[in-house]
């Protein structure tokens, strides 16, 4: 386990004394702000980091010296500056509200997503952030301090706790204050080690979709949060350390079985797990938490199945997860690495599963709802499945659909009005198609049955935008993640996700309304709330926009009631 540390810098020295919009301006830090960092320095002065990531603005570069001590390695990160502030960069509050009134109101009403001119919005900031991150957590391995801003820390805290953006000042941000959290390290190893003698073919190099299945459990491994990982070579040792290299692009580690032929597929594993418990016994590996197992042919896995044994592994005190789909077991495996020695221990027979099955009730069954995790590939059958597989899975049919929802326990009510507006969203896409919109209806319908699949999560849009990418349903997730506010610039131009969200303005429940209907009730609820009722309407025109767009698309088809099909439906 190790520790993150988040950090705003020291008080900058201001012009005059004044306070303003600061952004992008590059100030150095004030006497007083020094004296902050020098007291955060006697704080952390025993955290044991092993790196301070900073900003490339002054004042996060004098605060990460300061804490450094010249101790401390340093590193200048492009992209944790500061949100840009545009035109109102450097300015007065006074002076902005002046200038900018309009612009200054629309900020206080939709904070999250209002941009100033020419700068930044908080959810652009958030995008931004997350990206460097996530960079810098996939680079190193003990303890870290990541010397930022207000804004910029603001976006990630938000996003680690599920907060909306809607508020980002109710996050504090003194200066020289931290935000520190707990996170695992987890390793993996993949066993390419086999003569691949019953598959006709040589199965790391075998490809689906222009990637071989190396690179893409390689990749797949990455994306799911591990850090070092080692492959265990034996047949055509070389050219699986060339691709590996290539597909890797940072750490990684060979282990060779030289007796790959005359010994079982155990003994390849036997030399991953004791790799792995030598390198708990060295410094760099004291903060070694788990080790993900996957042999060389189960290529199409997901990031989320890897999320789920994490979170799991955080949860409960098991040795060894194994995702199960439909009772079958898959991979990969989460070994928890106290649990090696027990595991190095067994004699081989019935290999690693007679290893982990010794555990008895320390090895954790997890259902996932990733098909993708037992589909192996011994034969050229098997890999015929994984093709047709992984050509299908971006859009996931009626049936996957139903089933992801039943996974993530979408209320029975929510799941209903799923299907209400993936009715409606299918109609108005057939009547767009008929003058020759060219939409993809699978598509349409796979996103409308999911929007709420996240209902129970913080902002829900999001937070299913993500679970769908991870699970690599990537066609539709974005769709998913727009159905709440449709971005501004999207407004105009006929989309499959143009019309799932149009379709969800227009169902309330199971029933199908006006947007005068839908927005109604939500007038009289916010009546009070002035800032809440300017927000409502926001929505209701961004609503009536997205209608705009479809009639002038689809408009001319007939109904029977003489009106536009489409302008009927909606």
């Amino acid at each position: 386990m190790r520790t993150i540390y988040l950090a705003r810098h020291g008080k900058p020295d201001f012009p005059d004394g004044e306070k303003r919009c600061i952004g992008r301006t590059d100030l150095p830090l004030g006497e007083e702000g020094r004296g902050q960092i020098r007291a955060l320095a006697g704080s952390l002065s025993r955290a044991e980091i092993e790196c301070i990531y900073t900003s490339p603005l002054r004042r996060c570069v004098e605060s990460a010296q300061i804490l450094s001590g010249g101790r401390i390695p340093v590193r200048v990160v492009p992209g944790m500056e500061e949100i840009d502030m545009g035109a109102w960069e450097n300015r007065t509050f006074d002076e902005i509200r002046a200038r900018w009134p309009r612009e200054y109101e629309a900020r206080g009403l939709d904070m999250a997503g209002f941009a100033p001119p020419g700068g930044e919005s908080f959810c652009a900031c958030q995008k931004r952030a997350q990206e460097v991150f996530e960079k810098i957590r996939r680079e190193s391995r003990g303890n870290v301090l990541l010397m930022g801003h207000a804004g910029w820390n603001r976006t990630l805290i938000a996003a680690r706790e599920g907060r909306p953006l809607a508020e980002p000042f109710a996050i504090p941000q003194p200066y020289g204050g931290t935000y520190a959290w707990e996170e695992p390290v987890f390793d993996a190893m993949i066993v390419a080690a086999g003569l691949s003698s019953r598959m006709g073919g040589f199965k790391p190099f075998l490809e689906i979709g222009g990637k071989s299945f190396l690179a893409r459990e390689i990749e797949g491994l990455r994306r799911g949060g591990a850090r070092e990982i080692a492959v265990v070579t034996g047949y055509r040792a070389d050219e699986v350390e060339a691709a590996a290299r290539e597909a890797a692009g940072q750490e990684i580690v060979f282990l060779h079985n030289p007796a790959y032929e005359t010994t079982k597929m155990f003994d390849s594993v036997k030399r991953g797990l004791s790799y792995y418990e030598e390198k708990r016994r060295r410094p760099e590996g004291k903060t070694l938490d788990g080790i993900f197992f996957l042999p060389v042919d189960v290529p199409l896995f997901t990031a989320f199945t890897m999320e789920y044994e994490k979170a799991e592994f955080l949860k409960g005190s098991g040795d060894v997860y194994c995702p199960y789909y439909e009772g079958a077991p898959g991979h990969p495996l989460l070994i928890r690495a106290s649990a090696l020695p027990a595991l190095l221990a067994h004699d081989g027979e019935r290999g690693l599963k007679g290893a982990y099955e010794r555990l008895g009730d320390r090895v954790v069954h997890l259902d996932v709802t990733d098909r993708g995790c037992v589909m192996d590939a011994d034969t050229r059958e098997d890999f015929d499945r994984l093709e047709a597989y992984e050509n299908g899975r971006h859009v996931p049919d009626g049936e996957t659909c139903e089933r992801l929802l039943a996974w993530f326990r979408t209320p029975p009510e929510t799941v209903r009005h799923c299907r209400a507006v993936a009715a409606l969203a299918e109609e108005i896409g057939r009547a767009a198609n008929a003058r020759g919109a060219g939409l993809s209806l699978e598509r349409i319908r796979a996103a409308a049955l999911l929007h709420d699949v996240a209902k129970a999560w913080p902002d829900h849009a999001r937070a299913g935008e993500r679970f769908l990418s991870l699970l690599g349903h990537d066609k539709i997730a974005q769709i998913v993640g727009d159905h709440m506010d449709y971005p501004e610039e999207k407004l105009d131009e006929l989309s499959e996700g143009l019309i799932v969200y149009a379709a969800d303005k227009l169902v309330q429940g199971e029933r199908r309304v006006t947007p005068e209907e839908r927005f109604g009730a939500k007038r009289e609820r916010f009546k009070e709330d002035p800032q809440a009722q300017a927000a409502v309407e926001r929505r209701y025109a961004r609503a009536k926009r997205a209608l705009e767009t479809i009639r002038r698309a689809a408009g001319e088809t007939d109904a029977e009631d003489g009106r536009p099909a489409v302008r009927a439906s909606v």
